[in-house]
């Protein structure tokens, strides 16, 4: 009897534990962005690189890379002194700023895990988090300081002076760093019951950098507007898609981005020429900013 279509033998399928890292992925097969590597890595190949470029511009002051990579080792040496380690998890609590994006990098150089919160945060949320996952401790600016009196966990203050201490030589790679360990954790929103912990490793989002930026096309000219809670994980491609490419980052502060009217106006000033952002904030523009070259929106539907 003939065999017809309902009686082929079916495929084979493959299991997950069978798919690797390459064959996972959709498409052409791109081995530029399958690197073991860390963020550090990141960064520190774009300072090597260019020293010299502008990595941060906040209120008119301006960092270049070779500023942050050893302002940010100071603060991580620090960190070490502390106890931080690959395995251990740090909290993250600032308002928007050049000091939370030194302390998140220097946190990723010790090889820990930075856990971060919205300046908004209530203190019982986290305190919740913190206790869930065990975390070292807290590390807030003089800007949140008091916001978070009386939590049971440790709270360093990254404006102490300790974290300023010369160092005689660059911190270097911290040993036992690895792709597979957590890079960042982002806790949902609990609103179901308690929050859980979402935990991304250091080799999945190099990869994502990379990749995204196959996309993006943001280059070392480019100026990225910073306007995102790094509590969310589209401040990923605000902040880390810059660095890989040797960009620089423009702050929007909290008085900057709550001042609507005039802000097209200063990110033209500023020669802001990348967003990634929601359509409600383009939604709040009163005109151009004809600076702007690459607008990466997303999160909301587009009106």
């Amino acid at each position: 009897m003939k065999r017809n279509a309902s009686m082929k033998k079916p495929a084979k399928i493959t299991t997950p534990s069978k798919i690797n890292a390459v064959t996972a992925l959709a498409g052409p097969v791109r081995p530029a962005f399958i690197k073991n590597e860390v963020l550090a890595d990141i960064f520190r190949a774009t300072v090597k690189k260019n020293p010299a470029a502008i990595a941060i511009i906040e209120r008119g002051k301006k960092l270049t890379y070779a500023d942050v990579d050893h302002l940010s080792d100071q603060i991580a040496a620090e960190l070490i002194k502390r106890g931080a380690a690959p395995g251990k998890v740090l909290g993250l609590y600032f308002t928007r700023g050049a000091s939370l994006l030194l302390t998140q990098l220097a946190v990723t150089k010790t090889g820990a895990t930075w856990l971060p919160f919205d300046s908004e945060t209530p203190r019982d949320r986290i305190a919740t988090c913190l206790a869930d996952c065990n975390a070292l401790a807290l590390l807030v600016d003089e800007d949140v300081e008091d916001r978070v009196e009386g939590l049971t966990q440790a709270v360093w203050s990254v404006s102490d002076s300790t974290f300023a201490q010369p160092l005689k030589k660059p911190l270097g790679k911290v040993e036992g760093q690895s792709p597979d360990q957590n890079a960042y954790l982002i806790y949902t929103s609990g609103s179901t019951g308690t929050p859980k912990g979402i935990a991304i490793t250091q080799r999945n989002i190099c990869h994502y950098l990379r990749a995204s930026n196959s996309i993006f096309g943001i280059t070392e000219t480019d100026v990225m507007f910073q306007g995102c809670s790094a509590a969310f994980d589209l401040s990923m491609e605000e902040i880390w898609v810059p660095y890989l490419a040797g960009a620089a980052l423009w702050v929007a502060t909290p008085e900057i981005l709550a001042d609507t009217e005039n802000l097209p106006r200063r990110m033209r000033e500023a020669g802001v020429t990348a967003i990634d952002t929601v359509p409600t904030l383009l939604g709040m523009f009163g005109e151009d900013v004809d600076t702007i070259r690459i607008m990466i929106v997303g999160g909301e539907a587009c009106p």
